[in-house]
């Protein structure tokens, strides 16, 4: 199989066409495809290899679709880092993947260049300007396209996404050129992306997200890149750009529908809406259904496998709640099974693993040969979540991977923050757990044994070794906490427990 390239061909075709819009820019696809050849071209300068990494630390910008277009056609790996992530955090990434490059962005740029210099990064570039950073915009001014030099290998890694793993450290998903290539075709098909699309990046760029903005690119779409999401920016940006699709998670939704702004003035040209990250109540849902009054369209996945299960619009039928909690039926080119122990099919009704296969499934997780081999056995991405197929053959998640907490569409792997708050000398035993709330969906919830600290304390002390949105916003104190014979916390009492 061979791999896509983002920009070419529509660049060949409608060169003039707005590709990107963003950070005071408009990027057309002629323009585009000259600064993907640029880059490409200066990194070869620098003495990058096909498979070499660059690191990009940078909020929703015009340059995150060029960065990628130029990995992927030069045969770089791009590694999109999570900018809410504490500086130790992302220390761990960069020891971890050896970026010859770091490109901060115009928020990042006095901590890339402290941040490259700690982990050893040989060349640092900012999209904006700062004493001891180099121009990103000089970088490429001084190159020249050469499209004789870009492989053509298509098992190339193009991507590496890292996603939290049980253990606390994070994991980094190899994306290669085909699967690379299988995601942003899968989107295409099922969205029906038309040339005439803008869609609006609301969800950050370092998310699997990204492959939906990809999409609207390859058809000839155009991107409007939204910094920092409120309300209100993105209902402004949503009117300005004659915005027609986005993503968004479930708190995003309901911070929209509750903003007087979208009461006074609706986006007038939007026509699908794509949700995940979470769980959805029927009541959100047919709130945002009469809300938006455009078609919602449901993807489940992960990092790993991207989406695998689809709601499609015509299945949103608001008389039909069984069909509308599910994660929905097989996407284009996926096959999702719900297996016992043993990796055998379970009948429908019956709970077990969820695990999909496709072509695009990563090719393993960097640095992480026992991991990989886990994940994948007999070929199947083991997700670790539970569920069951309905009567329908519709799928149904019962039960997050490994406790996982979903706050605000962001994932919270509970096991990461016990370690950070067990280092604190006074904390002798504590479990973390999400707990139901309105806004968020899930809050991060800390279950101390006492005595322990106050909270304030241990707020600043996890802040200040996570990022943010992982500090719980709940603590509770107990005498003793809750454990089976062998020693493992019985977090299914404390939910209980915690609810009542």
């Amino acid at each position: 199989m061979w791999y896509l390239d983002l920009v070419a061909g529509v660049a060949a075709a409608h060169g003039e066409r707005v590709a990107v819009v963003g950070s005071g820019r408009r990027i057309r696809f002629g323009e585009l495809h000259e600064r993907t050849g640029r880059l490409g071209a200066a990194l070869r300068r620098l003495g990058l290899r096909p498979g070499d990494r660059v690191a990009l630390l940078a909020a929703n910008e015009p340059e995150y679709i060029e960065a990628q277009a130029a990995c992927l056609r030069s045969g770089f790996t791009l590694v999109p880092i999570n900018t809410r992530l504490a500086d130790p955090e992302v220390s761990f990434i960069l020891a971890d993947c050896t970026p010859a490059v770091l490109i901060g962005g115009r928020s990042q740029l006095t901590r890339s260049a402290a941040l490259a210099t700690e982990c050893g990064v040989t060349h640092v570039f900012g999209l904006g300007e700062a004493d001891g950073v180099e121009r990103y915009e000089d970088l490429l001014a001084a190159a020249v396209p050469d499209g004789t030099a870009d492989p053509t290998d298509p098992d190339l890694t193009a991507l590496i996404l890292y996603t939290s793993g049980t253990t606390g450290r994070p994991k980094g998903a190899m994306i290669d050129r085909v699967a690379f290539t299988a995601r942003v075709l899968v989107n295409c098909a099922e969205l029906q992306l038309r040339p005439t699309d803008v869609h609006l990046a609301a969800l950050p760029m370092f998310h699997i997200a990204a492959f939906l903005a990809y999409a609207h690119i390859v058809v000839g779409g155009s991107v409007a890149m939204l910094p920092e999401f409120s309300p209100q920016q993105c209902l402004a940006a949503m009117s300005e750009e004659h915005v027609t699709t986005t993503v968004l998670v479930p708190t995003m939704i309901a911070m929209l529908l509750d903003s007087p702004e979208m009461a006074s003035s609706p986006p007038p040209d939007l026509r699908q809406i794509v949700y995940g990250g979470a769980s959805i109540t029927p009541r959100l849902l047919a709130r945002a259904m009469d809300g938006f009054g455009c078609d919602m369209l449901q993807q489940y996945g992960m990092t790993e496998s991207g989406a695998s299960t689809i709601v499609r619009p015509a299945d949103h039928d608001p008389n039909d709640e069984e069909k509308l909690s599910s994660a929905g039926s097989e996407i284009v080119s996926f096959e999702v099974a719900v297996v016992d122990d043993d990796d055998i099919p379970v009948p429908p009704g019956e709970l077990g693993e969820v695990v999909c296969r496709a072509p695009s499934l990563m090719r393993g997780y960097w640095n992480r040969p026992d991991a990989t081999a886990e994940a994948l056995r007999g070929g199947w991405m083991h997700t670790g979540d539970i569920g069951f197929r309905d009567s329908r053959g519709r799928l149904h998640i019962t039960d997050r991977r490994n406790d996982m907490v979903i706050t605000g569409g962001e994932n919270v792997y509970p096991r990461e923050v016990e370690a950070a708050l067990l280092e604190h000398p006074a904390v002798g035993d504590v479990a973390v757990l999400g707990t139901a709330d309105p806004t968020w969906g899930q809050v991060v919830t800390a279950v101390l044994v006492e005595p322990a600290p106050p909270d304030a304390e241990l707020e600043s002390w996890v802040r200040h070794r996570l990022a943010g949105y992982k500090v719980p916003r709940r603590w509770v104190r107990v005498g003793e906490l809750p454990r089976n014979a062998t020693g493992k916390v019985l977090k299914h009492e404390l939910r209980v427990m915690l609810a009542d």
